[in-house]
């Protein structure tokens, strides 16, 4: 089921070469266990106009103040690159590989073209999907990395997510006035339903296209106003009013809570 060495666009490949030759300038490569990547990447559907460059560099050693500044350096470089801005991902130590944040104390992560510290994107699914999609940039393979993520393990994400994360946006739902929260929230809940479903982790696109044959038609057009959101904006609304578009948006969140913990029997808290 691993696969380390899928294609990897051209100009892509092009980018994460000045990248690693960038980051082989301020450390020594014997610091530097290796340059990975998952998301759009991993899972085939990456969007050039788009996407993010997800990945995960790892370190050998601690990183302390001196190796923050270095990679700060490193990322101020890329960011003269049409994608160094796109680049999303953490760094973090061989030692602290297969741990989601709850366990972790801050690390350095790149997010809207800035070095940051703190906790990003470092959850079971994560990992799951960089054991069993994942590419290797540079350095050694990762099956060295000895992942050990189980399905139960992205599911406890999973449940988190719906549970929690979206119980207080529903809660708070004046978010769904904002064309960005239709967007990741439809696109979000299409991925939580799809790995439910299938156990496995789909792209954006796929999760919204297939999710409409296990959803109600009455949530069609909210996910088609998703869809549209992400794919072209620009574009007519499906909508009239952004006061309907809310509250459908809220009725499709608020179902979807109920539905998933009924059908696929969620903890109700994790």
């Amino acid at each position: 089921m691993r696969q380390t060495n899928k294609p990897i666009p051209e100009e892509i490949q092009e980018f994460l070469e000045m990248y690693k030759q960038l980051l082989l300038e301020v450390l020594p490569a014997n610091r530097v266990h290796g340059i990975y990547l998952y998301g759009s990447l991993a899972l085939h559907s990456f969007d050039p106009d788009t996407s993010d460059i997800d990945f995960i560099t790892i370190i050998k050693g601690r990183i302390g103040k001196k190796t923050e500044d270095l990679l700060k350096l490193v990322h101020l470089r890329c960011n003269s690159h049409p994608y160094g801005l796109r680049m999303d991902g953490c760094y973090v130590t061989l030692d602290q590989v297969g741990m989601v944040y709850e366990e972790l104390e801050e690390y350095p992560f790149f997010a809207d073209g800035k070095l940051h510290k703190g906790h990003y994107d470092l959850n079971y699914i994560t990992w799951w999907t960089l054991q069993t999609k994942g590419i290797t940039a540079y350095g050694e393979p990762i099956s060295v990395l000895n992942l050990n993520m189980k399905w139960e393990d992205v599911q406890k994400t999973l449940t988190y997510n719906l549970n929690t994360y979206w119980k207080e946006k529903l809660e708070r739902d004046m978010c769904f006035f904002y064309d960005d929260w239709i967007e990741f929230g439809v696109i979000t809940l299409c991925r939580i339903l799809l790995s439910l479903e299938y156990r496995n982790i789909f792209s954006k696109k796929e999760a919204v296209a297939r999710a409409r044959a296990l959803l109600p038609a009455q949530y069609h057009p909210i996910l088609l106003e998703g869809l549209r959101l992400r794919t072209n904006p620009r574009s007519d609304s499906y909508y009239h009013s952004k006061e309907i578009r809310k509250q459908d948006m809220r009725r499709f969140v608020a179902f979807t809570i109920s539905y998933f913990n009924e059908t696929y029997e969620l903890q109700n808290s994790i």
